[in-house]
């Protein structure tokens, strides 16, 4: 295992520095070959340092404990890790939503817990609050009445919402993996028999930082990830209640931004119940879970966004205000969106989606990825430790037509949902070798991998995660911590500046961030809109105006 880790690493580096176009320096506006190069080169050198350390013998007993405690104790674990997250998002993420993926889900959030399914914004300052390139792709804004709401649908923002109305919006996410957790270890339990892969489980998601690098965003893949393994906890264990149950959580990821990971990873679940004695019933009993939440929140929703987007799109069909013309011209638009994403298994989507298997590799503990592969074909037998691995594969082989590189988000962030497929994958590996005797040593190799890169790689990918985010908001105008202000940020599309301009959607907050359109029609704005307003500072990032 050592050698597959240290040629994996080589591999590694020398498609970053391809895909990366060494030696010119990656642009930003590239941002998955900008991570590449400044992230997951010294990831892929940190990983092969760790394999080679692990091989020593020293702590490999001690290692070997802790992974027994974990086994032992596992709400502990999760409850630690949910503290050790909600830190992570607070001082390391900063409690920021890098993407717009991110502020449109809390966004959407706060207008749900101010009991409302739309914010608003005055309908002459929509173009500078939401940037004309985000418009109807992140945020769907009317330039008639000011509503707006997030282009994505709203499941993963109704989770947020609770925690949106105590004003610990930040710690979803942590939850949500520290549930994860607690799931990866249930089912590694169930499909092994044996209660100490709960802990390798466990222990082997926790040390990798894909996923804890992704519990402190916004993103909803974590949510994704929980849900899936929701659904294949229900699943391994066939019941009428399960499989209604399942249908039901199934049908909940299929509305968390959109239907395409949970549909993917639950494929394989579907064609193996179908070729199932009591084919009928258990695809009925599944399919009236699923049905009520994907119909009535999916097309209400579609119906809500129709209303607010309004105008004619592409001149299909001219806006009445009637239901049935706004849903058409919103699926035309759906439909131009789906044209352009689904550009098929090209070279250029083959090469992104093998940079994305990158990081797939080299932010997880060194060798994961070869570990659940071991697993996947000792426990093939058993038919429900098989169909997880397919949806895994699944999962793979459905992005390779899709277009769009994952862009922001830590790890493969378009893998992610299929992620916790991984640690129980492997974890069947370690305890299944463990019984042969010419395997005998790699638990305690697969345990020093763990714990190095718990402590190692954790720390390298916090600080990655820290520095970017932090540079990211530098670019950013300060606003000062007293008084109500106007920030206009100038935009830089190579840097990411219109992702600065995030807004209550009420406007109840006491600063405001709009786009940039110069000096004199700045000022313009703020003597037609706040009379007696004076700016308070300026630079190239842009301008500060006091409104009171």
């Amino acid at each position: 295992m050592l050698a597959a880790c240290l040629l994996a690493s080589v591999l590694c580096a020398i498609v970053i520095l391809d895909y990366s176009g060494y030696p010119f320096a990656p642009y930003e506006l590239w941002i998955l070959e900008y991570h590449l190069r400044n992230q997951d080169l010294a990831g892929a050198l940190l990983l092969a340092l760790i394999a080679l350390l692990a091989w020593l013998p020293a702590g490999r007993q001690r290692a070997l404990a802790f992974v027994d405690a974990v086994s032992r104790h596992p709400r502990l674990v999760a409850a630690a890790a949910f503290v050790a997250l909600c830190l992570g998002t607070l001082f390391v993420e900063f409690d920021h939503p890098i993407a717009q993926d991110e502020y449109a889900a809390l966004l959407q959030s706060r207008i749900f817990a101010a009991g409302s399914l739309t914010g608003v914004f005055p309908p002459e300052l929509i173009g500078r609050l939401i940037p004309p390139l985000y418009m109807n792709s992140f945020v769907y804004g009317s330039f008639e009445t000011g509503q707006i709401a997030s282009a994505y649908w709203p499941g993963f923002a109704l989770l947020l919402t609770p925690f949106t109305l105590v004003n610990a919006s930040w710690a979803c996410n942590a939850l949500l993996a520290s549930l994860a957790l607690l799931l990866m270890a249930r089912i590694a339990v169930a499909l092994s028999g044996v209660p100490q892969a709960g802990g390798w489980a466990m222990l082997l998601a926790l040390a990798s930082p894909a996923f804890t690098g992704m519990a402190l965003t916004y993103f909803s893949m974590t949510a994704h990830l929980l849900l899936n393994l929701a659904f294949v906890w229900l699943l391994i264990e066939r019941s009428a209640r399960r499989l209604l149950l399942a249908g039901l959580v199934g049908s909940f990821a299929l509305i968390l931004h959109n239907p395409v990971p949970h549909a993917l990873f639950a494929l394989p679940w579907i064609v193996w119940i179908a070729l199932q004695p009591g084919a009928r019933r258990n695809l009925l009993l599944l399919g009236a879970g699923y049905a009520p939440i994907a119909l009535g929140i999916g097309f209400g929703w579609a119906l809500l966004l129709s209303h607010i987007q309004g105008a004619t799109l592409h001149g299909l069909v001219p806006h009445t205000g009637e239901p049935a013309d706004r849903i058409l011209n919103f699926l035309w638009d759906w439909h131009v969106k789906l044209r352009t994403a689904l550009a098929g298994p090209g070279d250029d989507v083959l090469a992104t989606r093998a940079a994305e298997l990158v990081r797939l590799w080299t932010w997880a503990v060194p060798g994961l990825p070869l570990l659940a592969a071991a697993g996947w074909w000792l426990a093939r037998r058993d038919p429900r430790a098989f169909v997880l691995g397919l949806s895994l594969l699944a999962t793979m082989a459905g992005y390779l037509f899709v277009g769009f590189n994952q862009g922001h988000g830590w790890g493969a962030r378009y893998l992610h949902p299929a992620w916790g497929t991984l640690p129980i994958l492997a974890a069947l590996a370690v305890v299944r070798a463990d019984s042969l005797d010419r395997c005998a040593r790699l638990g305690g190799y697969v345990a020093s991998l763990a714990v190095l890169s718990l402590v190692f790689a954790t720390a390298l990918r916090a600080a990655q995660i820290n520095e970017y985010v932090a540079s990211h908001l530098a670019q950013r105008p300060p606003a000062p911590r007293e008084g109500r202000h106007v920030v206009f940020i100038r935009i830089e599309r190579g840097n990411y500046t219109a992702s600065l301009v995030q807004n209550d959607p009420f406007l109840r907050n006491r600063v405001w961030y709009l786009i940039s359109s110069g000096a004199d029609k700045n000022a313009q704005l703020m003597r037609d809109k706040f009379p007696g307003a004076r700016r308070e500072f300026a630079d190239r990032r842009g301008e500060v105006w006091r409104v009171e």
